[in-house]
């Protein structure tokens, strides 16, 4: 283990001794980095904490790094930290002040034997947040900004770091191996707001552990050293520098990175937990494997947790690199905003106003905050979002965007898209649908995805034939899995109107009714819930109708029991 290190770790040495020759806190300064390999140090950063000369400090911290080991895939290594600041890669050390430390923690970080998770815990949240790769002097003009081996993001002042000041005549202490500054304090490690929903007790359970499903680790290239090239091609790392990935997250928010910079809204694990117990009957998604079977039904559940948990997500996660974010009296967006989206629906959704004053979202009902590593928590003691712009959204399918199935059409449908005129529509376009050859008893479907389980208004907004100036008559059916669930002409159902006849003067809403749907299809990459549109003309009403239909778009929007 004395050179695993590979050469290069010299070569950056000798950059930084000639980089950093005229910055300094100590008038030798000069000569510690001089090329001159004569008069570098001969001490290792490991004999310099021994000497004595740091006292109290170092005998604590020295026996912390003896009595700790490296460990690797469920197994501690025979080298010690101890070992690792004798050996020959270049290092930044923070000696921590020995008074900074409470009872417990002195216990634990200097116990022998420690078990397995105890080696990770203490070597990743004490040792490692006070070591840094390379090399990074103290008492220049410029805040130096990197990251410790613990992962976490520090900026180095000319006198301070992290707001622990610098003890004079103790920085800069240059060693064979390293540079070394003693500090009036020791570094708290933070936790990322990732590793605070994984590791904390309750939003472990409620959200954590699910989070971790989806949670894997990978090479970051760009802080990692390359070494050389396989014979199958792939680039090997003599240093590589290992982080997490969640593949989920990456729909709302790398917040398992440490170089960002994100604020979470969160309720407290028992609200999170009966919010999920209120929702969870939406996300009811039936069987979902074409039969119904042990198999489908488990798979039906699994999709009820795996949705259910995300929607829950929808606007908690906010990034404060963004210009919409940084301006405190305006307001945030979250990251599922989408400037497009503002534009086509001109509805409020993930946009929160004046988030910092008394009734905004991160100042109403928070009864705590958490500073992470990678940006703040703020904690509610009551649900903080609106269900309408966050779970219960109306569905909204744009005519000239609509899907059409045309394996049910009774007669095919031209697919035209026609400007308005001066009417005043949805988006830009129009679906234009006339039957074969002019026939007026045409018929259409729209499968319709992203619906929950539960009862919906149904709505259609249509043009009128402006060319003719009759209106329409439609006759809705509703299906979910090609079963009629709604249909006015169907004896059984109370309803007396049997179609729907639209205003020839404006752009007309048509209503009809609200529909209660069997099951969950949400996020799912096929629907069971359709609609159909048939024309209802006949030869003997066909001189007061039209037999064009332009729709605008088709609407569901949800109806909660009160």
């Amino acid at each position: 283990m004395k050179h695993f290190i590979n050469s290069l770790r010299k070569s950056l040495w000798i950059v930084s001794a000639i980089c950093l020759g005229t910055v300094s806190c100590q008038k030798d300064w000069d000569d510690h980095y001089s090329t001159d390999y004569k008069i570098v140090p001969g001490n290792t950063l490991a004999e310099r904490l021994s000497d004595g000369s740091f006292g109290e400090d170092a005998e604590l911290f020295i026996k912390v790094l003896k009595n700790t080991y490296f460990t690797s895939s469920g197994r501690i290594l025979p080298y010690s930290y101890l070992d690792y600041l004798d050996d020959d890669q270049f290092l930044t050390v923070w000696l921590p002040k020995a008074s900074s430390l409470t009872e417990e923690e002195r216990a634990l970080y200097t116990k022998t034997n420690k078990t397995y998770s105890e080696n990770v815990l203490v070597s990743t949240r004490f040792i490692l947040n006070h070591i840094a790769r390379f090399s990074h002097p103290v008492g220049g003009h410029n805040a130096d900004e990197f990251f410790m081996m613990s992962k976490k993001r520090f900026v180095s002042e000319s006198d301070a770091i992290d707001d622990v000041n610098y003890i004079k005549d103790k920085c800069n202490i240059a060693c064979k191996n390293g540079i070394l500054h003693a500090i009036d304090g020791k570094l708290v490690y933070r936790q990322s707001i990732y590793e605070f929903l994984t590791t904390t007790d309750g939003y472990k359970e409620v959200i954590g552990d699910f989070l971790e499903k989806y949670t894997r680790e990978e090479v970051d290239i760009e802080r990692s050293v390359e070494e050389d090239i396989d014979s199958l091609g792939r680039t090997t790392y003599s240093d590589s520098v290992i982080i997490k990935r969640n593949v989920l997250l990456d729909r709302y928010g790398y917040i398992e990175r440490e170089d960002s910079n994100y604020v979470m809204v969160i309720p407290t694990p028992q609200v999170w937990k009966e919010k999920y117990d209120s929702i969870k009957k939406f996300f009811d998604y039936g069987y979902v494997l074409g039969e119904i079977s042990e198999l489908s039904l488990k798979a039906a559940d699994s999709l009820q947790y795996y949705w259910g948990q995300q929607i829950l997500m929808t606007d908690m996660i906010f990034n404060m690199n963004i210009k919409n974010n940084q301006s405190k009296n305006d307001s945030v967006v979250s990251t599922r905003f989408r400037s497009s989206d503002r534009k086509k629906e001109k509805v409020a959704y993930h946009t929160y106003y004046n988030p910092y004053s008394s009734d905004g979202l991160f100042s109403k009902h928070v009864i705590g905050t958490e500073k992470c590593s990678n940006g703040r928590i703020y904690i509610t003691d009551e649900w903080p979002f609106l269900d309408s712009l966050t779970i219960n959204v109306p569905i909204k399918i744009e005519g000239e965007s609509a899907q059409i199935s045309s394996k049910q059409l009774t007669t095919p449908v031209d697919n035209v898209y026609r400007n308005s005129g001066s009417m005043k529509i949805s988006g830009e376009k129009v679906l234009y649908v006339i039957g074969e050859n002019g026939a007026y008893n045409w018929q259409v479907e729209f499968p319709i995805k992203d619906n929950l389980k539960g009862k919906y208004r149904f709505k259609v907004a249509l043009v009128p034939d402006a060319s003719s100036g009759k209106s329409n008559l439609i006759h809705p059916t509703v299906t979910y899995n090609k079963i009629a669930i709604f249909d006015p002409k169907d004896p059984s159902n109370p309803r007396k109107d049997l179609n729907f006849e639209n205003d020839v003067t404006k752009v007309d809403t048509l209503d009809f009714g609200v529909v209660e749907i069997p099951n969950c299809d949400y996020k799912s990459e096929t629907s069971r819930l359709t609609l159909r549109l048939k024309s209802a003309m006949t030869n003997s009403n066909a001189r007061n109708y039209s037999s064009v239909m332009r729709l605008d778009f088709i609407l569901l929007e949800p109806v909660l029991d009160e």
